[in-house]
């Protein structure tokens, strides 16, 4: 009896463990960052003192990245009253092609709030290892600029202090999913 009850204790003990851990994973997703916006400028995650949505594309895109940034516009143009509490950020997965001039062309076919950013390859590829981005550049050598990206296409909702909330694929559902969201931001 006494060596049932040992072994329930532990496998209670274990079960607690398991699901404590999966319950925080997703907390431990984003870091900030300190990035160049499409004017040069250096961009500091923390000092912006408002929520993010945070996008992870790239210019060069041929079609999807260019919809989501235009769905992300969207939200903005339909919800004046964001601009206050959230600032929409597009992250260049692709820092070799993308330059600030190339994310300036790129943004200003957007909403005006948007910040178009990007960094060297390691500031890149932490920021996509601390959100949990895939990314495949589909080069066939060195030298080949024409190369597509392979990435996931999620929208991501941090706080003020750039700890993560949330995250919306970004299809034909992502108006109505952040919805909730918004109401408790506005």
């Amino acid at each position: 009896m006494m060596t049932l009850l040992v072994l329930v204790i532990i496998f209670a003990i274990f079960a607690l463990n398991f699901f404590s851990k999966k319950q925080n994973a997703t907390s431990n997703i984003g870091e900030s960052f300190s990035l160049i916006d499409q004017n040069g400028n250096m961009f500091f995650s923390k000092n912006t003192k408002k929520k993010k949505l945070i996008y992870f594309g790239y210019t060069y895109c041929p079609d999807i990245c260019p919809m989501d940034v235009l769905k992300i516009s969207k939200l903005f143009d339909d919800n004046p009253n964001l601009y206050k509490e959230l600032l929409p950020i597009f992250i260049s997965i692709d820092p070799e092609r993308d330059r600030p001039e190339t994310l300036k062309d790129f943004i200003q076919n957007f909403n005006s709030a948007f910040i178009a950013l990007t960094g060297s390859n390691n500031q890149i590829n932490q920021i996509i290892k601390d959100y949990r981005i895939y990314v495949k550049l589909n080069k066939k050598n060195n030298s080949d600029l024409s190369y597509l990206v392979d990435h996931s296409s999620l929208i991501f909702l941090m706080d003020e202090n750039d700890n993560f909330i949330t995250f919306f694929r970004t299809g034909d559902l992502f108006m109505k999913k952040i919805d909730p969201f918004l109401k408790k931001i506005l």
